[in-house]
């Protein structure tokens, strides 16, 4: 059973047409990745199914609710949550500030100054649960505009888990990371399929291949191919439009 379906989304600017009847779904404690040629139409997708753009066709359900006409906040509120390619954190404030900030945003408590935060009852525990869960307990008084990339990834990850999704979106979240960041973004991505499905936007193969249930390939705002790690590896269109014959030995 699904958690998660978009049923054939088309989104038309002027005479191009986007994304044309796409179709995908995410079933409970699934990864699925979605890939595809720049220009394929993955930003597209992902802002219908995000709020940002409004679809000019199609639906999008999660756990049964109809969110197609809900605004961006709305769609949070019933449990879809996203990560941007470029990381969304204060800069400025401490990891433990942010996380307090995106606690409190989604938990429904009075906003206060800035002192006063840590001190409502529950939301200092729930931070630090998250930077737990996130790897990043030892740097709660750390200023997040100072930590290397691939550290505000994670705390950008905590941030979306605030408002504990059913379904996370992550945009990309290898980008810009090396060898190692990469492989410690993986590592937390396959623990977190145990607090919310997932939809995975990614041009890391290796990391795509490595945490996928399922995988869809777009091309030309069409899905050209759908189905588990071995069928993607193996389809001869995907190899030719998309994956090349090195990525897939």
């Amino acid at each position: 059973m699904s958690l998660f379906v978009a049923q054939d989304l088309v989104k038309r600017f002027g005479g191009l047409v986007a994304t044309d009847q796409v179709s995908l779904s995410v079933g409970p404690g699934e990864v699925h990745a979605l890939i595809g040629p720049n220009g394929a139409g993955k930003s597209t997708l992902v802002n219908l199914i995000s709020g940002l753009l409004p679809a000019d066709g199609g639906s999008i359900m999660l756990d049964g609710v109809e969110l197609t006409t809900m605004s961006a906040h709305d769609r949070v509120r019933h449990g879809l949550s996203r990560c941007f390619q470029i990381t969304s954190v204060f800069r400025g404030d401490s990891v433990l500030d942010n996380l307090l900030l995106a606690v409190q945003a989604h938990s429904g408590s009075s906003f206060r100054c800035l002192g006063r935060r840590s001190a409502e009852g529950g939301l200092r525990e729930r931070a630090q649960e998250l930077a737990h869960k996130v790897g990043l307990e030892d740097r709660l008084d750390r200023v997040a505009g100072t930590l290397p990339h691939g550290v505000q990834r994670k705390l950008d990850v905590a941030l979306a888990l605030a408002a504990r999704p059913k379904l996370l979106l992550l945009d990309e979240p290898m980008a810009g990371m090396g060898p190692e960041d990469s492989q410690q973004m993986v590592e937390l991505i396959a623990r977190l399929r145990s607090e919310a499905a997932i939809l995975l936007i990614e041009h890391d193969m290796d990391a795509v291949f490595q945490l996928a249930d399922r995988i869809s390939v777009l091309d030309y705002g069409k899905v050209l191919a759908s189905g588990d790690t071995t069928y993607i590896r193996e389809h001869p269109e995907v190899q030719a439009v998309y994956l090349g014959v090195e990525e897939v030995r």
